[in-house]
């Protein structure tokens, strides 16, 4: 595959830049997990931007991803979990409550928002890690376990740490899943098994130029530097064009000499 794609370039003065993003979404696997109405929260964010738009969305209009009514359980504490969290109260939930595993301080969502979704009437509750999912077939309840702050982990944050005998229950309706996403495993799904990536899955790349371990075959934005925010995903990709129109003058300058030589 390497030797196919660096051919392509050497010929067609072709190049590629991988900017896929990460749109996995990190998964929970607690018991319960597999009971109906509890989504990723894309798919709840997807479905009200549609009908925002005026699309026809089938699991809007029937309800399912309608929060109006409903105890709304959304799980995370970044900036898409403020995104879920005021959606919901936007369409007229009847309670919405974010479950965070740490404190406000350590909160990685904006600062602002939280605040905003406070005076907006969510409930934030902190130092909280969902146990299990309760229902018959659809979820009706989770079970809470209470957290503390242990040491410090590799990252140098506080290390969350359940709480004896601290588990408790709260009503949902509609869960909603915001626990960050991943990258997919794009060396297989491009048959390109030499593409280096880091050990969190993103694409390696040379910083100053831009380029994979791959000549030729470029990456920015999420997909290099983990989830992120799209002011970053426009700057990269500007530097990204800038290296990758560098890299094609260099190769057709050689290829004009070998030419004339």
């Amino acid at each position: 595959m390497k030797k196919f794609i660096l051919l392509f370039i050497l010929i067609f003065n072709f190049n590629y830049l991988i900017a896929t993003g990460v749109y996995k979404a990190r998964e929970i696997d607690i018991p319960g997990s597999g009971l109906k109405n509890i989504f990723p929260a894309m798919d709840f964010l997807t479905a009200s931007n549609r009908k925002g738009l005026g699309d026809k969305v089938k699991l809007f209009d029937d309800g399912t991803l309608n929060a109006e009514g409903k105890n709304v359980v959304v799980i995370g504490g970044g900036d898409t979990a403020m995104d879920c969290v005021r959606t919901a109260v936007r369409q007229k939930a009847k309670s919405v409550k974010c479950l965070y595993r740490r404190d406000k301080a350590n909160m990685p969502g904006s600062a602002r928002e939280v605040g905003n979704a406070e005076e907006e009437g969510v409930d934030f509750v902190w130092l909280t890690s969902p146990k299990s999912f309760i229902g018959d077939k659809k979820v009706n309840e989770v079970e809470v376990s209470k957290m503390k702050l242990g040491e410090p982990d590799a990252s140098g944050r506080r290390r969350p740490i359940p709480v004896v005998d601290g588990e408790f229950k709260i009503k949902a309706d509609l869960v909603i899943k915001s626990l960050g996403f991943d990258p997919e495993n794009i060396p297989k799904l491009f048959n390109s098994e030499d593409l280096a990536v880091s050990k969190w899955g993103t694409i390696k790349i040379n910083l100053k130029t831009m380029q994979t371990n791959i000549e030729g075959v470029f990456a920015a934005g999420d997909i290099v530097r983990g989830a992120s925010l799209v002011v970053w995903a426009i700057r990269d990709g500007r530097d990204a064009a800038e290296q990758m129109d560098k890299y094609i003058s260099s190769r057709r300058k050689n290829n004009k000499k070998e030419f004339a030589a």
